[in-house]
């Protein structure tokens, strides 16, 4: 693999960074994937983290959203929405973009549990990365899915 990294990852909000994140999930989900707007447009990342990747020249080329959610009084950290466009892939910077999504959630709160839910084309990619698949494959805007815990 050629590793070819970007110039820099960094956390961004919705409010400032919200042309960035919808050129890069509209052009990856929605236009590669035929995701539907209802589907990608799930009313939660004005209230999300969001993380993007930059190439040298300052271009956004990568993105991801982290949810925190509770279940049964267990706090949980959701990474979602990870994408790099079409010319930047296969050159390590979804690794680096994850491996900085992960730091960030260790950092701010260790004990909390990282999940996310990788089409299932994808699951590899995430092994690699340290996550444990569970449960059965489910659809989720019409592609399988699988739910994946990083583990301890």
């Amino acid at each position: 693999m050629n590793k070819i990294m970007p110039h820099t990852i960094t956390p961004a909000s919705w409010q400032l960074h919200h042309a960035d994140l919808t050129k890069i999930r509209t052009e990856v989900f929605m236009q590669e994937q035929h995701v539907s707007a209802v589907d990608e447009w799930d009313g939660l990342d004005e209230h999300a983290m969001h993380f993007l990747a930059l190439s040298t020249s300052g271009e956004a080329i990568g993105c991801a959203r982290l949810l925190l959610e509770e279940k049964d009084k267990n706090k949980l950290y959701h990474i979602g929405r990870v994408a790099i466009r079409r010319s930047f892939r296969n050159q390590g910077i979804g690794h680096q973009l994850m491996q900085f999504v992960i730091a960030y959630c260790k950092q701010t709160a260790p004990e909390n549990t990282i999940y996310l839910h990788a089409q299932t084309d994808r699951r590899h990619f995430y092994e690699i990365l340290g996550f444990i698949a569970e449960g059965d494959e489910f659809i989720d805007a019409g592609i399988p899915h699988i739910r994946m815990h990083l583990a301890p």
